[in-house]
């Protein structure tokens, strides 16, 4: 049962890393470079496919599309992920249908192996290729279309030996990423939902200034948003979004009476998205816009 949390767990984080904006920027362009997609393969030898096979390699696409060869492709992938876990190093290896992939094990902060950053295939430069006889011979073999699987297998990208060291290097900062993200999963999922109430107030407190969504703060602290609105109305006594403008106001009043900045600066100083936002949510709490506020104080 821990084990399948524990994968559960690796997989989200591995979801959450495919939706960071940087890392899909750095993605896009890995892939507009070299046609390669990463991918990341469990300790269990399951495939995420985070991509869903989009700009998977055509030749690859196609030997998986039958049985025997997704079988023939999976094997391979397993066996030179717990070949790289067991060397604790990268691997640039030629797999059965002809092409190279490189694989980096990625592991915990114990040292535990949690899975193998993947490349994608590619041709390596300087490397023989197969004969068209031979993939003609696969293609039999799997019942596939002999010319168009060899016209794939040609169109693959190729890739010099100082590219597999970048994508090497590459995959190794994206792994250490994933790990980074999944410790944090593992830690907040250990975590109980009032404790976390707890440990979520106190980044409101902290962070009130910036832009702050209960998608976002749900998210952070690996608990649903229904869940968090819920468990923090009833802790707090008041909503998510109301503790956080009561924040924000606060700090808004002690400005308005204490510095000289405007009105439009302290809003969003305060973390309110628009000055209209500041003056709606300023007069529905303290009854007068924050101009009148100011006035009305700066004359006691």
């Amino acid at each position: 049962m821990e084990n399948n949390r524990q994968n559960s767990i690796t997989a989200e984080a591995f979801a959450m890393l495919g939706k960071e904006k940087q890392i899909q920027e750095y993605s896009d362009i890995v892939f507009k470079l070299t046609g390669l997609v990463i991918d990341f393969i469990s300790a269990e030898g399951e495939t995420l496919r985070i991509s869903h096979m989009v700009n998977f390699n055509p030749y690859c696409k196609m030997l998986r599309s039958c049985e025997n060869g997704k079988k023939a492709c999976l094997q391979c992938d397993v066996y030179n992920a717990l070949r790289a876990a067991d060397e604790k190093k990268a691997v640039c290896y030629s797999c059965y249908a002809g092409l190279h992939e490189i694989v980096v094990p990625v592991f915990d902060e114990k040292e535990n192996y949690i899975g193998c950053m993947t490349s994608g295939q590619f041709h390596l430069s300087g490397t023989p290729l197969f004969t068209q006889r031979k993939i003609l011979a696969l293609a039999e073999q799997y019942g596939l279309d002999g010319n168009e699987l060899y016209n794939a297998y040609k169109m693959s990208n190729s890739l010099a030996p100082v590219q597999v060291e970048g994508i090497i290097a590459y995959l190794g900062i994206i792994g250490r990423q994933l790990t980074s993200i999944r410790e944090h999963l593992i830690f907040m999922d250990k975590i109980n939902v009032p404790d976390k109430i707890s440990m979520v107030k106190k980044y409101i407190d902290e962070n009130f200034d910036s832009p702050l969504t209960i998608e976002q703060v749900a998210k952070k602290f690996n608990i649903s948003p229904s869940n968090l609105a819920h468990k923090f109305t009833e802790t707090v006594n008041v909503s998510f979004q109301r503790y956080v403008n009561f924040r924000r106001l606060m700090r808004a009043k002690e400005m308005l009476h204490g510095t000289t900045l405007s009105v439009s600066e302290i809003a969003y100083a305060c973390g309110f998205g628009s000055v209209s936002q500041f003056n709606r949510t300023f007069k529905a709490s303290a009854g007068c816009s924050p101009s009148c506020y100011r006035e009305q104080n700066n004359s006691l």
